[in-house]
């Protein structure tokens, strides 16, 4: 090392080395009092026991309020992941995650509640996992069931839509009625930063826009989405098919129950209104 380091001359080497260390301890304390750079691990304290001996062991009203559906449905749910998209509940590198049934769980668990309920740093301590774990199952769990939607809900063939009218007629006196159709909001947890006024719906809230329909024994048969909350439900009725191309998805006479918000047609027919509604 140089003896003149500082450039000055009367300082001798030894003195040297000693302002530089002073130098170098005062550079690092300041850097370790940035907020950016100090590391503290905070210590989370987990219910390691819920899934096990809360969730698996409830009875099936307790059940079906943690998950929104039964035990065997949920077996029949996990059997069509396992079966048909197990591949989308591992990681990129191939490595095994924590359990099919669990990611499950965790996902219905959050799509099951609103608000609080749904956070993710609830969630992760309700079932003793990470944070990332409960973001990356309910995208795997999505991705699964994405892949599982065109082959569970599908639209009925000629024959049914028959079976379906002619029940609808002897039991509930609508004749050639083949389901029913009307629209839902799905909110969203936080406010879009792209166009936020045009996901605001009437409820307040800031949500995508649903066009569901179902048969007479509940099952899917068509959903239709894409639209901000903004969007009424009348117009997203226009972009679904069987309104588009009613020859082809109904026969001659059958039509829909819809709700006071849908858009009527010969396909579609609503309840009447006050004042009509007392004539």
């Amino acid at each position: 090392m140089p003896p003149n380091l500082f450039h000055v001359p009367s300082a001798p080497q030894v003195q040297s080395i000693r302002v530089l260390c002073m130098v170098s301890y005062k550079a690092l304390a300041i850097l370790s009092s940035r907020p950016c750079l100090a590391a503290v691990r905070r210590t989370r304290f987990k219910c390691a026991d819920w899934y096990t001996n809360v969730l698996l062991r409830s009875d099936r009203d307790q059940y079906r309020s943690y998950m929104r559906m039964r035990w065997t449905t949920f077996a029949y749910v996990l059997y069509m992941l396992c079966a048909h998209a197990a591949d989308v509940s591992t990681s990129r590198r191939g490595t095994t995650q924590i359990r099919i049934d669990i990611q499950l769980s965790v996902a219905l668990f959050r799509f099951g509640h609103y608000g609080n309920g749904s956070r993710v740093q609830f969630v992760a301590v309700l079932f003793d996992v990470s944070s990332g774990t409960v973001v990356r199952s309910t995208e795997r769990v999505l991705k699964g069931r994405k892949r599982l939607a065109p082959s569970v809900i599908r639209w009925p063939n000629t024959e049914r839509r028959a079976q379906q009218a002619e029940w609808a007629g002897s039991s509930y006196g609508f004749n050639n009625c083949t389901g029913a159709t009307d629209g839902t909001n799905f909110p969203l947890a936080y406010q879009p930063a792209l166009h936020p006024w045009s996901y605001y719906d009437r409820k307040g809230r800031y949500s995508l826009t649903g066009v569901i329909t179902r048969d007479w024994d509940g099952y899917l048969i068509i959903v239709v989405q894409g639209c901000t909350g903004a969007a009424p439900v009348a117009f997203e009725q226009t972009l679904s098919n069987w309104h588009r191309y009613p020859q082809m998805y109904l026969s001659d006479g059958q039509y829909l129950l819809g709700d006071k918000g849908m858009k009527y047609s010969a396909w579609v027919i609503g309840p009447f209104v006050k004042p009509e509604c007392t004539t």
